[in-house]
């Protein structure tokens, strides 16, 4: 065993770019037809990594639009899969894909999900059980598909599931307009305590994993809401504003690749402030 008590000197440091790259890593992100997904995606590519874009059977041809689209501007190979996380058959099936087509994954952003109307406190029972089907069985089902193919091929790997500000607080609504909601929240906070507990699971097998927390990020799901709503909600971040959809690249490429080699079981926010009040 080396010396417990060295420490690396400066000549010893790796190169931060080295650490970063994701030359020859095998990723895949799920809800990649969203903001979020395509934007990581691009993220992932740009230091190196081939990526499978995921979402559901409807958004195919917007897949194949992505991965058109960040093959050519970044050199890497990329694949649409599709499927629904909410599924095993269905996990099964997409994993099946990757793996015939990329041999193994290292990196995974686990990111589908949904917000749906209806929810405050007589949220129906149809709306709450799609929340948990696919924002907290569909993270499961697709960390535990991702970690099996993972130790299979013994190359470790690092996931990323997405949370939210709302596994942290609840939203509050505009006074008087909009209720707070119970359901997304409770869901994310579900997301939020799992990675940790998956983390703990998967250290031996040299499987990380972590979870981001956006806060509020113009990611076209709010496109229909009308300007008035986007500003009140820019006005309750102690920043003023929105976040942007490439104020989250970093915090991707950091927890994907060996920049992050000591982090797990742990959750980033990324909200310009919010949550500190």
């Amino acid at each position: 065993m080396e010396d417990i008590k060295k420490s690396q000197s400066i000549s010893e440091l790796r190169s931060v770019y080295d650490m970063m790259s994701l030359k020859g890593k095998k990723a895949l992100v799920t809800g990649a037809a969203g903001g979020i997904g395509r934007t990581t995606a691009t993220a992932l590519a740009e230091v190196g990594a081939d990526v499978a874009l995921m979402d559901i059977p409807a958004k195919q041809d917007l897949l194949e639009k992505y991965c058109r689209q960040i093959a050519d501007l970044h050199n890497v190979r990329t694949i649409p899969v599709t499927g629904d996380v909410s599924t095993p058959d269905a996990v099964a099936a997409f994993m099946a894909e990757i793996e015939k087509e990329f041999g193994t994954l290292h990196v995974v952003h686990n990111n589908a999900g949904v917000a749906l109307p209806g929810d405050d406190s007589d949220i129906p029972y149809e709306t709450y059980n799609q929340y948990v089907a696919i924002n907290q069985t569909g993270v499961l089902l697709v960390m535990q598909a991702s970690a099996n193919m993972m130790k299979k091929n013994g190359n470790g790997g690092s996931i990323i599931n997405t949370a939210s500000i709302s596994a942290h607080i609840i939203n509050r609504g505009r006074p008087g307009l909009d209720r707070n909601c119970p359901g997304y929240p409770s869901v994310k906070a579900a997301v939020k305590h799992m990675t940790r507990a998956m983390a703990a699971e998967y250290v031996d097998d040299n499987i990380r994993v972590n979870s981001i927390s956006p806060g509020y990020i113009v990611s076209g799901l709010h496109d229909e809401w009308d300007v008035g709503i986007l500003e009140w909600f820019a006005s309750t971040v102690p920043m003023g504003r929105l976040g942007q959809l490439d104020e989250l690249m970093g915090v991707i490429v950091y927890l994907a690749s060996d920049l992050s080699t000591y982090a797990t079981g742990t959750d980033i926010i990324i909200d310009g402030g919010y949550t500190i009040w």
